[in-house]
């Protein structure tokens, strides 16, 4: 019983950094395409 419940406790801590490692993820993507937006609009005026 300990293990099930122990091993519950491990997966809803693995999907919270899963969940917070998503939104880090999008937070750089649209950073990185404003610096590359940029960039580029630079270069091309």
């Amino acid at each position: 019983m300990s293990d099930e419940k122990t091993l519950q406790e491990i997966l809803s801590t693995l999907q919270k950094i899963n969940c917070n490692m998503l939104k880090v993820f999008w937070i750089v993507t649209i950073f990185a395409l404003l610096y590359f937006g940029l960039l580029i609009y630079l270069f091309v005026n």
